[in-house]
């Protein structure tokens, strides 16, 4: 039996992901981009080097279209504007309240776990697995009915 053609009606309607990588160092940031080639990831890729680079740039997107789907990836130890900081002023934000975050860091402590818990993360990995996290993520993306930002919810 042949297979049915797969309805492209729809194809229009779904979005291509953009990752915000919040990482600070130059060869985790590197490898993380090797892993979505690796993985082959269908998403536009865009690094911040901390936590507060990637408002900026989380602000400007929702400025230039609220109906973007991000996701984020943030390590919690970075100088300047730390993880836990961004994701105060994160979830403080009516704009950007509803983003979806996952910690990718070396941290293991149950402080930094439980910080980032109460902060409304998607996840919680560890750095070592990138090609693990990028598969779960890219299956995650590809299923994700995104949040407005913008304070939109309608």
């Amino acid at each position: 039996m042949k297979p049915s053609p797969v309805d492209s009606s729809n194809q229009d309607d779904v979005k291509r992901p953009t990752f915000l990588l919040i990482e600070d160092d130059a060869v985790d940031a590197e490898a993380f981009r090797h892993a979505v080639k690796r993985n082959q990831v269908d998403c536009e890729l865009v690094h911040a080097s901390d936590g507060g680079e990637a408002l900026e740039k989380l602000r400007n997107m929702v400025d230039e279209n609220d109906d973007i789907g991000v996701l984020a990836f943030l390590d919690l130890n970075m100088p300047g504007l730390n993880g836990h900081e961004f994701l105060a002023e994160v979830r403080r934000d009516e704009s950007l309240k509803r983003l979806a975050v996952f910690v990718v860091t070396t941290s293991r402590h149950k402080r930094d776990i439980a910080l980032a818990y109460d902060k409304n993360v998607a996840g919680y990995f560890e750095k070592d697995d990138l090609a693990s996290v990028l598969e779960i993520a890219r299956q995650f993306a590809g299923r994700l009915v995104f949040p407005t930002l913008g304070g939109k919810s309608d």
